[in-house]
């Protein structure tokens, strides 16, 4: 897999590619380093994959937040660590589905559990087990991002794929509350993917793939409380 650094010290990129290194070692990994926010954005339009982006913030010719709003625009669904001096910023990376803060200078046991909680993500993956149309089907967790009531079933929403079976989203809702803790109901009829919320307003909350969904007054509270904790623990 490929994982891309982009920081505009020298210093700071080769010390984090060698942390990356030395944790996943160079067989398993290959880091590709960006000097700018620009230069890895054009990287990524002209075709170049990342399993995840290591992004600093403070950037001069373009800062790491509008470097991953233009990735995240241009598709790039890959985990996203910031690397800042100001963690205060935390609350605004929920925009661009920030998987991870980390301060600056960099404290050794924050970024080995970061490299681990990584790992996790990339390949070792929560599944949930569905039967669509006679067969067993896995999903990875983190692929959904809603799941939506339709009379007597639910329709299962991911990037390019949707899967409708027969279950009551409420039985749904406990499978995936036993699984993880990211998921929040905001409607009677919507249950989302805290990972792929880009911002709420008012009554309604914005997913990636410009998905917009009706946000319930009797849910605001709950959605609110458990969006921001999410925040938090990714800013850990």
């Amino acid at each position: 897999m490929k994982i891309a650094i982009c920081d505009d010290e020298k210093i700071f990129r080769d010390e984090m590619i060698t942390a990356v290194y030395d944790y996943f070692g160079k067989l398993d990994v290959e880091c590709l380093s960006y000097e700018d926010g620009s230069e890895l954005v054009a990287a990524y339009e002209q075709g170049e994959t990342f399993s995840a982006v290591f992004l600093d913030i403070e950037m001069s010719h373009m800062d790491g937040m509008t470097a991953a709003g233009k990735l995240r625009k241009a598709g790039l669904e890959a985990p996203i660590i910031f690397l800042t001096s100001h963690t205060e910023l935390a609350m605004d990376g929920y925009e661009v589905s920030a998987f991870r803060f980390l301060a600056k200078p960099m404290d050794p046991g924050k970024l080995e559990k970061t490299l681990q909680d990584l790992k996790e993500a990339l390949w070792e993956k929560k599944r949930l087990l569905i039967r669509y149309e006679g067969e067993d089907v896995i999903l990875f967790l983190n692929d959904i991002r809603y799941v939506e009531a339709m009379n007597n079933s639910v329709s299962i929403v991911l990037k390019d794929e949707e899967y409708t079976i027969r279950k009551k989203l409420s039985d749904l809702e406990q499978e995936l509350s036993d699984l993880t803790d990211d998921f929040a109901r905001i409607h009677r009829g919507y249950i989302v993917n805290l990972e792929h919320v880009k911002k709420h307003r008012g009554n309604e909350v914005y997913l990636t793939g410009n998905v917009t969904l009706p946000l319930s007054r009797g849910y605001v509270a709950t959605f609110k409380e458990k969006l921001y904790a999410y925040v938090r623990n990714s800013a850990k």
